[in-house]
């Protein structure tokens, strides 16, 4: 049961890294909007995005810390973070070409923290579906 509960945090902590890198990245272009606007410069805004893009990094090496370390190398695991990171980096491209609808939650921008998460989660997939777990 333990072997499970581990892969179950892996996913959910995938989750949390796509859906916090989402609300950041709406959380930053309403802070540059504002700096725009009432301030007429990007000074006021660079610095709080910075902190953030630092700290999200932090998020993301902390959560390959602890699917290197404590998860179990389960391939089913590893095909379903490759799935869910290359269908969130392409469902723009993909509802835009077959005429699906493109709900706001789901919009994911190239060039933003929640597009190098999707990319990062499907790379980290691929990694571990491909290398074997190597005992340190």
């Amino acid at each position: 049961m333990k072997k499970y509960y581990s892969s179950i945090i892996s996913l959910m902590g995938m989750l949390l890294i796509v859906g916090v890198a989402s609300m950041l990245d709406i959380w930053m272009d309403h802070l540059k909007k504002i700096a725009l606007s009432e301030f007429k410069v990007l000074s006021n805004w660079l610095l709080p995005a910075t902190i953030v893009e630092f700290l999200f990094a932090g998020l993301l090496l902390v959560w390959l810390w602890y699917i290197s370390n404590k998860d179990s190398n389960h391939p089913v695991v590893n095909i379903i973070l490759i799935l869910v990171g290359l269908g969130l980096l392409f469902y723009n491209y993909l509802a835009s070409v077959s005429g699906l609808p493109l709900p706001m939650w789901l919009s994911i921008v190239p060039n933003s923290l929640s597009s190098f998460a999707s990319a990062f989660v499907a790379m980290v997939g691929l990694q571990r579906l491909v290398f074997k777990k190597i005992k340190l």
